[in-house]
C-alpha cells in the first residue's frame, strides 16, 4: 500500500511540475497511475483566478474520450475553468470502472482525486479560487463524484453526476431496473454520506449539486435501445442505467442540503433538456437536468464527432452540452464564499 501511494504522489508530482501554456492540455506524466490530463484555459473568473473541475469517465470509457469529443475546453474557456481529466487506470473494478461499491474506497480512487485535486490547488501559477472546485462525471465516475461530494465537501463546492449510482450501494446494483433498487436507497445513502463527511458534515451547507440523466436511459419516458456489446448503431442512445438512482440521489442531497421541493420544469438550450431546481432560503442549491434524446452517455453538444465520423465511447453526438451547462450553472449558483482551512 505504501509503494502504491509513493507510486501516486510521485508520478503526480512530474504532473504538477511543469507550467502548461495557456489554452493548452499539460499530458500525463510517465508513471502517473491516472494519466491525468490538465487544461488551463486563457480566460479566468471575474477575481483573475480560475475554477478547478474535476471530470470523471465512466466504464468502458477513457478520458482521452472526454477530453476529444466532450466539449470540455470550450466549457474552461467561457468559465475560466482548469479540468484535471484522470484515467481509472489498470486496476480499475471490472471494465474500466472506478470503484464506489459500498463507499469503502477499497481501490483508493477516493484518496486518490483528493490527493490530485489538492496538489493543483497548492500550485500558485494556477491561481486557483479555493472556494470554486468542482467534480464531475459519467456513471460510474458520477458515482465516485457524488462520493467525493460526502467525504470531503470542503475541498469539492460542487458535485455533478451523469446517471450515477448512490453513496454506499452496492456496484453489482447498477444495471438493476428501477423496481429492483433497494426501497432503503435513499435513506441509505443519506446515512453513508454523513458518515463519509464526519466532522466535515457542516461544509455540505453551502455545497451545489446538479444531477442529470438521458431520457433515453434505463426506465426513462424514452428508452428504445438496449445496449448489446458491440453495437454502435446509436451513440450516445442506449439505455443501461435505471433513472431511478438519479431520483433517489436528488432525494437523498435534498435531505442533506435542506432544500425546498423542485421547481417546475424548464427548458434549457434550445429545448435540449429540462431543468428543474431545489433552493434553501431562496437560493438554489440543487438542479435535476433532464437531457432529451440522450441515454446512458456523456452528452456532448452537436457536431462533436471528428472527420471520420467518430465521437467517442458512451458519449453522445448531438444535443445538450453538459460541460457548458454545468461549468456556468456551478458558477451562477456558487454559494460557499469565505475560504476554508485544508
Amino acid at each position: 500500500m505504501l509503494k502504491r501511494i509513493c507510486i501516486f504522489s510521485c508520478a503526480l508530482a512530474l504532473v504538477l511540475s511543469s507550467r502548461p501554456a495557456l489554452s493548452d492540455w499539460t499530458p500525463p506524466a510517465a508513471g502517473d497511475p491516472h494519466t491525468t490530463w490538465v487544461y488551463r484555459p486563457s480566460s479566468t473568473l471575474e477575481s483573475g483566478q480560475h475554477g478547478l473541475m474535476l471530470v470523471l469517465h465512466g466504464c468502458s470509457q477513457a478520458n482521452t474520450d472526454l477530453k476529444r469529443f466532450g466539449h470540455l475546453e470550450e466549457a474552461a474557456e467561457d468559465g475560466g475553468i482548469i479540468l484535471a481529466v484522470p484515467s481509472v487506470g489498470s486496476n480499475a473494478f471490472g471494465p474500466g470502472c472506478w470503484d464506489y461499491n459500498g463507499a469503502a474506497d477499497l481501490h483508493g480512487y477516493v484518496q486518490d482525486m483528493i490527493a490530485l485535486t489538492r496538489n493543483l490547488l497548492s500550485r500558485p501559477e494556477l491561481n486557483i479560487d479555493g472556494n470554486r472546485v468542482y467534480a464531475v462525471g459519467l456513471s460510474s465516475g458520477a458515482a465516485l463524484s457524488l462520493l467525493l461530494g460526502c467525504k470531503a465537501p470542503d475541498l469539492f463546492s460542487g458535485i455533478g453526476a451523469i446517471a450515477g449510482p448512490s453513496v454506499g450501494s452496492n456496484q453489482l446494483d447498477a444495471l438493476n431496473p428501477g423496481l429492483e433498487i433497494p426501497s432503503t436507497n435513499v435513506a441509505e445513502a443519506i446515512s453513508t454520506c454523513k458518515g463519509l463527511a464526519g466532522d466535515k458534515a457542516p461544509f455540505l451547507a453551502d455545497q451545489v449539486a446538479n444531477i442529470a440523466y438521458g431520457d433515453m436511459d434505463r426506465d426513462g419516458p424514452d428508452a428504445t435501445f438496449k445496449y448489446t456489446p458491440g453495437d454502435t448503431k446509436h451513440p450516445g442512445q442506449y439505455s443501461v442505467v435505471s433513472i431511478k438512482w438519479s431520483l433517489d440521489n436528488i432525494s437523498v442531497l435534498r435531505s442533506l442540503y435542506g432544500a425546498d421541493e423542485l421547481s417546475p420544469p424548464r427548458l434549457i438550450q434550445d429545448g435540449r433538456g429540462i431543468e428543474q431546481s431545489a433552493s434553501v432560503a431562496g437560493a438554489t442549491r440543487l438542479s435535476l437536468l433532464v437531457v432529451h434524446n440522450v441515454g446512458h452517455a456523456w452528452p456532448a453538444g452537436s457536431n462533436n464527432a471528428d472527420r471520420d465520423g467518430l465521437g467517442g465511447v458512451w458519449i453522445a453526438q448531438e444535443g445538450l452540452d453538459y460541460a457548458s451547462y454545468v461549468t456556468r450553472w456551478f458558477l451562477q449558483n456558487a454559494r460557499r464564499a469565505n475560504p476554508v482551512t485544508r
